[in-house]
């Protein structure tokens, strides 16, 4: 079994726990959603030149995922993400080899709004995780209440399913002064930092524990961006701002030494 160790002790296969920095005895657990490894189509980086693509031998698709991510620390389980929740999803079956029952989850991260991260909240019309709080960031929250409500009566049931606290990160935690990248951050429970990284959707989040950094959807398709983080997919709002943020989170990365999770980085889920 490998074994990171890190701010916090990684471990993949849900045995290990240990004391590190300011996490006590922190682990980390992928869920991946899918029955069956997912692969990005090529159109869906339609900015990506032809002669690279093939180049990286990707003319048949990107190697991608669907995952949330467990976190047990400080006694609380925190959930980060819900995945796409559809017939087929792991999402509860990865919990309960985690020694996880859905009742047990107190917090629930959300990166953002989109269905394949927030569709498995809810399990025949009720929460799948009653005993949870829900935190999102309010510029996400507030663009999504801002679209026409018939276009949104999934995504206000779901919410109206839970304790819902939004907040705004506010506080510089990270500058690039050459490209002009700041990165703000806000506290939450379980010694766990929200840092805004928007471009994805107007309020996308990622969010860091000790060195492990869960950085939702900033890349896609980790074969390409990872070296060409200038190319976006076709889910970018603002493709400006996710090029700035991908190539923002790569550097603060690499400075920091941190361990980056990602909802679409192909097993084992992170760079």
């Amino acid at each position: 079994m490998k074994t990171r160790i890190i701010s916090l002790l990684v471990s993949l296969a849900c045995i290990i726990s240990s004391c590190a920095g300011n996490n006590p005895q922190a682990e980390i657990f992928p869920l991946p959603d899918t029955p069956t490894p997912r692969v990005m189509q090529r159109s869906l980086f339609s900015d990506a030149p032809d002669s690279l693509i093939i180049t990286l031998g990707l003319q048949d698709g990107i190697p991608s995922s669907v995952n949330a991510f467990l976190v047990k620390a400080n006694g609380l389980n925190i959930l980060f993400d819900a995945a796409n929740g559809a017939e087929n999803s792991r999402l509860m079956a990865e919990l309960a080899k985690c020694g996880v029952a859905p009742e047990d989850i107190n917090l629930i991260y959300l990166t953002h709004l989109h269905g394949d991260h927030i569709g498995g909240l809810m399990q025949q019309g009720m929460a799948s995780f009653p005993n949870a709080e829900l935190y999102i960031n309010k510029i996400e929250y507030d663009s999504w209440m801002a679209m026409p409500q018939e276009k949104t009566t999934k995504l206000r049931n779901t919410l109206q399913a839970y304790k819902v606290t939004t907040f705004l990160p506010d506080k510089s935690f990270w500058q690039d002064n050459m490209a002009g990248t700041t990165f703000m951050s806000t506290e939450l429970p379980g010694e766990v930092t929200a840092i805004g990284a928007y471009g994805h959707t107007m309020g996308h989040t990622i969010y860091l524990m000790g060195n492990v950094l869960i950085a939702g959807d900033f890349i896609h398709g980790m074969a390409l961006q990872a070296r060409y983080p200038e190319f976006c997919a076709v889910y970018d709002m603002d493709k400006d701002a996710a090029v700035a943020t991908r190539k923002g989170i790569l550097k603060m990365a690499e400075e920091k030494g941190l361990e980056v999770y990602g909802m679409h980085l192909p097993a084992p889920y992170s760079l």
